[in-house]
């Protein structure tokens, strides 16, 4: 991080360099005269006139805020590449509900495996509070979770290929999620009887 924002700075230095470096007189050379001397011929400069913008230093600017902005973005990529946790399981746990209490509290429906556990967390804890084990709590949970719509996940990216992209693939695992929850797992129940 550090050497990024000293490339920036060098990068910026470079942009503001000038050709000209001002000469500091002499103090022997100033003269300190009461009444200024003016020639009638020639005109003297305005001091209040400031150097033109040409194209040129737009496009600097531009090229500048350019690379800084890659430079960012590469940054944050490279950050979720290597920071981000990879799943070696698939979804082993599921986060059914979570309801926020009074300050940084919350009640989280956690299952993992084919276990139902009401957790309780805080700032400084995680605590067991319960675990559910009626079986027909247990099938109402799950059905109310299929029934729940879906949050959309992958961030803009995927927003922006559903909305513009060639469209959500569809397969046949899509298809039985589109069915009514209650004869999906009519029809779970079923097969799992077969078994």
């Amino acid at each position: 991080m550090l050497t990024l924002v000293f490339l920036v700075a060098g990068l910026m230095a470079w942009a503001q360099e000038t050709d000209t470096v001002p000469v500091r007189p002499a103090e022997t050379e100033l003269l300190f005269e009461d009444t200024p001397v003016i020639d009638a011929d020639v005109q003297a400069p305005d001091v209040n006139e400031l150097p033109g913008v040409s194209f040129g230093d737009f496009l600097r600017v531009i090229l500048v805020l350019g690379i800084i902005i890659a430079l960012i973005y590469a940054f944050v990529w490279m950050l979720k590449k290597f920071t981000s946790v990879k799943a070696e399981g698939g979804d082993a746990i599921q986060l059914y509900s979570t309801r926020p209490l009074k300050g940084d509290a919350a009640l989280h429906l956690v299952e993992a495996g084919n276990r139902v556990f009401l957790i309780g967390s805080n700032g400084n804890s995680v605590n067991l509070i319960s675990e559910i084990d009626d079986k027909e709590s247990i099938d109402e949970i799950r059905l109310n979770a299929s029934a729940a719509p879906q949050s959309v996940s992958g961030g803009f990216a995927r927003l922006f290929k559903d909305r513009f992209g060639s469209g959500p693939s569809t397969d046949a695992s899509d298809k039985s999620a589109d069915e009514d929850p209650a004869s999906y797992i009519r029809k779970q129940r079923e097969r799992l009887k077969d078994l």
